[in-house]
């Protein structure tokens, strides 16, 4: 079976839909599940953002996809119908950038661990501390990150991962990622030694994380293969770099991974057709008529 993972999306909810269609049509593939590692940017309305999502969304239009992915109507609801025939549902965790309250809300109201965000029900967050199979393997979901106040790890759901049996799950998606794993552009320490040290005592076979923006793997922590996804998209600037750094809006090689678990292989994707996915607009329904299978 083959599993797509998609990296930090903030918003960019088409561009993901479009890449993941593309992926299965480039490489003559179909996908039996697809995780996104946090960040979705779910929220409910613009005046919910958090301050940063607020900010990024002035210069990147397209990080406002996720509310006309939530208004179900138009072209946006076309393209989402038509790639949906071509694809399982997108399951996600939460990442530090989403409207955590909103998302508790959906699953107190529907008493599950699993559930749809959008009219479509493209997209089904994950609850902190769930484990479940997904495409035969045992796949245990940590949201959030390390960091003091409202972003830090749930208590609960980290003691329930932490009391799991060692070895009883196959793959650990998170959205932080294990201490050590890179250096800022400051040269400080980046990663989650909790994270770490869960990693240590569950010893999946695969860990896929997100966060930091760039990829980041393979590392190893005893039998455990650790990898971070890139960043979907980038942003059309960047405050480290005066020049425009992805005006086009396409595509970031190796935010998007892929798991073969008859071999247990992990592959990021460089592919040159992720190019071909950018834009403020992007039009889902072109990409999904494009991908259709004859």
């Amino acid at each position: 079976m083959k599993v797509a993972f998609v990296g930090d999306v903030h918003g960019r909810v088409l561009h993901a839909l479009g890449a993941v269609l593309m992926l299965q049509a480039r490489r003559g593939l179909r996908l039996d599940a697809v995780i996104q590692v946090g960040d979705l940017g779910a929220y409910p309305s613009p005046d919910r953002f958090d301050e940063s999502s607020r900010r990024f969304h002035a210069d990147n239009p397209a990080q406002g996809d996720f509310f006309r992915l939530l208004d179900s109507s138009g072209r946006v609801a076309t393209g989402v119908v038509a790639a949906l025939r071509q694809l399982p549902r997108i399951l996600f965790l939460s990442g530090n950038h989403e409207d955590h309250e909103w998302l508790g809300s959906l699953h107190d109201a529907a008493r599950a661990d699993v559930v749809p965000v959008d009219p479509f029900g493209a997209f089904h967050h994950v609850a902190c501390g769930h484990v479940t199979e997904v495409a035969g393997e045992r796949v245990a979901f940590l949201g959030l990150i390390e960091a003091p106040g409202k972003m830090d790890f749930d208590e609960a759901a980290y003691a329930r991962l932490l009391a799991t049996e060692p070895g009883s799950v196959d793959v650990l998606v998170t959205h932080d990622g294990p201490y050590g794993m890179s250096r800022s552009r400051r040269g400080d320490v980046q990663g989650s030694a909790r994270l770490s040290r869960l990693i240590e005592h569950l010893q999946p076979r695969l860990h896929v994380g997100g966060h930091y923006h760039h990829e980041n793997g393979p590392r190893h922590y005893g039998r455990t293969v650790s990898h971070a996804l890139a960043q979907l998209v980038d942003p059309k600037r960047d405050r480290w770099q005066p020049e425009p750094i992805n005006p086009e809006q396409r595509i970031t090689p190796g935010s998007i991974g892929v798991l073969d678990t008859r071999t247990h292989a992990f592959e990021y994707v460089h592919d040159d057709w992720l190019a071909e996915i950018s834009g403020d607009d992007l039009d889902l329904t072109r990409i999904a008529a494009m991908t259709c299978p004859r």
